[in-house]
């Protein structure tokens, strides 16, 4: 995902208009312009990534791989600061090293 500074203009992108004048430059005769506007979204490969993971985690039943419960636990013990023990960051490191050796 690219994110641009707020003073770039050259990431804005332009919206096709098609438009007809008027005939003869008039305004309000019988026959009136018709304005037609053409907008268009184009996602990067990363968003429709993160669109369809969304989507899986939103459609994840029981038989999933994502358990909303533990993972509502763990946030909550790594918000109140008991999730990380010596225990556990040592059985973690061990992990990486393992991993890694």
């Amino acid at each position: 995902m690219q994110i641009h500074s707020l003073q770039s203009t050259s990431a804005a992108q332009a919206v096709n208009r098609v438009s007809q004048p008027n005939a003869g430059g008039k305004s309000g005769g019988g026959a009136s312009a018709s304005i037609s506007a053409v907008d268009e979204l184009e996602l990067s490969s990363e968003a429709q990534q993160i669109s369809q993971a969304q989507k899986i985690g939103q459609t994840e039943g029981p038989s999933g791989d994502i358990r909303s419960e533990k993972v509502a636990a763990l946030r909550e013990a790594i918000s109140s600061g008991a999730y990380e023990t010596p225990e556990k960051m040592s059985a973690a490191l061990d992990k990486l090293l393992d991993t890694f050796a």
